[in-house]
């Protein structure tokens, strides 16, 4: 069953669209979800499907991704969680965006439009982003496309409540593109085998399954309802089927953990020792020493030597034969297979183990790897925006998220505000820029300046630094520098104040 993430926002309850109304009657339900239970320890007997596949079946996967697309997302899966290589490259695309948004007018003739009502639906509009909770839940999203390649979910909303709830990939398939926005087809045989579940889904998806309970064979597939069903997929360019974005590169972590097991192998020879015993010949082919008497000194030797050292006795020379690298250069293969794992999949290596690269250099790969996660960002702005626009109030806004992560937020703060500076509206775009949403932008205004009254209540220090001659009661009136006592001047002080 799906993950599900829930945030709570307050807001009016005649703001509930009418197709959710009946969510009103059954409050139980939504309860449910609000606090739900994902597992009962005592009854459960359920276990992961994925496991660790071998190097050939990838192989054989990625041949046919089309037909093997749950094994390769289950194998993405198991190694988001096995390889802390794997789950660092997906978290650092992740935090290429900070899903920093400004809710704007859309469609809108200014000349005629009342700012009472602007005011009033716009309001209402931040109260519906608020109550999505962005940052998080749509956080969650971008980590599933990036690792799974599609985000399959449905959304909750009541009157205090917005839920965005993960479907089971398996029994999701694309089918249909509406307003630039996939939208979901179910197999709703996944109930059959999970009835115990279907109480934590819409409504919709219980009337959906009485139909397919009555003709199962022509309506095993349905599509769900837009725009509280929707789709996010990583690859726009392959709808067909999904594959995970950095599946290419699992191949690259076996070999890594060859490499490894490797260098533990030779590190552990490496901690062993042999010493020899050589018992001479003579001429005559007769042995040096009484051969008995070199052996009771061989098991004196051998019965105190540690583990890690072996001894042997010998009449011929022993010479150690060495296969390992003597250039002073050379580089460690599990290095090597770091970076090449890191290369496969796009992304400099040295944005995780930087040695030798330049402050630029790092910039620049930022950027290239920072428009792979913005186009799945804008295709959640797509869905958003959807889901604003059936709303009554919200058809006359729309939500633009910024290309702005933690990487070039000075730059993009920087760039708004020398625009507010030459009269352009972006004082909004620079607070999201630097984390501050509107809604907390008016928020915070208010309460300091209000509620508050900060900035009339912290005053400064008085000093000379900090007023005017003119503001301060005990001023001559003159500027600059305070007048020195007469014993304080030099020669040159003296003859400049007589000359006045």
């Amino acid at each position: 069953m799906g993950d599900i993430v829930v945030n709570e926002t307050p807001e009016k309850k005649n703001d509930l669209p009418a197709d959710f109304s009946q969510y009103m009657k059954i409050p139980e339900r939504f309860a449910a979800i609000n606090r739900m239970i994902l597992k009962d320890l005592n009854q459960n007997n359920a276990s992961p499907s994925f496991y660790l596949y071998s190097r050939d079946q990838i192989s054989r996967y990625l041949k046919n991704p089309y037909r093997y697309q749950n094994e390769l997302r289950n194998a993405v899966i198991y190694m988001y969680g096995a390889s802390s290589h794997f789950r660092r490259l997906i978290q650092y695309f992740v935090a290429l965006s900070d899903l920093s948004y400004v809710v704007g007018l859309y469609k809108t003739d200014t000349s005629t439009a009342k700012p009472q009502t602007v005011r009033r639906n716009y309001r209402r509009v931040l109260n519906l982003m608020a109550s999505m909770d962005v940052k998080n839940q749509f956080e969650k999203i971008l980590t599933v496309c990036l690792r799974e390649d599609v985000f399959y979910g449905t959304i909750w909303e009541t009157s205090d409540s917005i839920i965005i709830q993960q479907l089971p990939s398996e029994y999701c398939a694309i089918s249909v593109i509406e307003d630039n926005v996939l939208n979901v087809t179910f197999d709703f045989s996944y109930f059959d085998s999970n009835s115990q579940y279907l109480e934590l889904y819409p409504e919709e998806f219980r009337r959906k399954y009485t139909l397919y309970q009555n003709n199962r064979t022509e309506v095993k597939w349905q599509e769900l309802d837009a725009p509280y069903s929707f789709a996010i997929k990583a690859n726009k360019d392959l709808l067909a089927y999904a594959i995970p974005p950095f599946v290419g590169i699992l191949r690259n972590l076996y070999d890594l953990e060859d490499y490894q097991n490797l260098r533990m192998t030779k590190e552990e020879i490496e901690n062993y020792a042999l010493l020899t015993m050589r018992l001479g010949l003579d001429d005559d082919g007769n042995w040096q020493m009484d051969f008995d008497k070199a052996k009771d000194f061989f098991n004196n030797l051998a019965n105190v030597l540690p583990e890690e050292i072996g001894a042997v006795l010998t009449p011929m020379d022993i010479n150690k034969i060495s296969f390992e690298r003597t250039h002073p250069n050379a580089v460690s293969t599990v290095s090597d297979a770091e970076e090449s794992l890191f290369t496969s999949a796009g992304v400099s290596s040295l944005l995780f183990n930087n040695v030798r690269a330049s402050s630029n250099a790092l910039l620049l790969s930022i950027k290239a790897d920072q428009a792979i996660t913005y186009s799945i960002v804008k295709s959640i702005e797509a869905m958003v925006n959807r889901f604003v626009h059936r709303h009554g109030y919200g058809r006359y806004f729309k939500v633009t998220f910024l290309d702005c992560s933690i990487y070039n937020r000075k730059e993009m703060g920087d760039a708004f505000l020398r625009a507010a500076q030459y009269g352009l509206p972006t004082l909004s775009y620079y607070a999201a820029s630097q984390g501050l949403s509107q809604d907390d932008l008016d928020g915070m205004n208010f309460l300091e300046d209000t509620v508050l009254e900060l900035k009339e209540r912290l005053v400064p220090l008085q000093s000379s630094a900090t007023q005017s001659a003119n503001s301060n009661p005990n001023s001559t009136g003159e500027v600059g520098r305070p007048r020195l006592d007469d014993d304080e001047l030099s020669d040159e002080g003296e003859a400049t104040r007589e000359k006045g």
